[in-house]
């Protein structure tokens, strides 16, 4: 009886469609994956910004900083949200965040959660910058895609340069992933680094 089966020539031409195929579908895969986690992100930071804005109608103020290390101790925003009033009963944790690092637990890129920067916490460091004045505003960040907390420090409303993550520039590109509430168009902020009264920005960006 004679025998048929697949030639060498064959299965290597198998193999190399199912190779090309992959390379196709594996970055898509992987780009959906990032497009996922900013949509969430964006649903993260719209629940905390009601709770801002809830806590802001209870007590005419914005709850003060939360830095976006769960471990820093100075910086607690987030604790008006949850006690004795629960605004919001969980606190979101950001996905684009590096994993835990126990051996540098104080580490910027290992944080959890999205970042607070509060204007009305600005006179914390009146001994530093008596010029400030509180200002009713804020922003919650995310580290997006890139993972690296872009933003050159958290004074804002001051002396702050604020990089937004634009997917035009690829989907994992650099820029932090912002929403802004409040009296935001104050303060002396910029964009980076144009300054915020020269432009008109989304309350959600990108």
């Amino acid at each position: 009886m004679n025998r048929r089966a697949f030639t060498l020539i064959e299965l290597l031409i198998v193999v190399a469609i199912i190779a090309i195929l992959a390379l196709i579908a594996v970055p898509n895969f992987l780009e959906a994956q990032v497009r996922s986690k900013v949509a969430r992100v964006k649903s993260d930071v719209r629940t905390i910004s009601i709770a801002i804005e809830s806590y802001m109608v209870d007590h005419n103020t914005y709850p003060p900083d939360q830095d976006n290390n769960p471990n820093a101790t100075n910086e607690r925003g987030y604790a008006f949200l949850t006690s004795p009033v629960a605004y919001m009963t969980i606190r979101p944790t950001d996905p684009f965040s590096r994993p835990f690092n126990p051996a540098n637990p104080n580490d910027d890129n290992t944080a959890a959660w999205y970042e607070l920067a509060s204007g009305a916490d600005a006179t914390r460091e009146i001994d530093r910058f008596p010029d400030r004045h509180d200002i009713q505003c804020y922003f919650l960040s995310s580290f997006g895609p890139d993972q690296v907390r872009s933003q050159a420090n958290d004074d804002f409303p001051y002396s702050s340069n604020l990089r937004p993550y634009d997917p035009t520039n690829g989907t994992v590109s650099f820029g932090d992933i912002y929403r802004f509430g409040g009296s935001y168009r104050e303060g002396d902020w910029r964009l980076d680094g144009i300054h915020h009264r020269f432009w008109t920005v989304p309350v959600t960006l990108p």
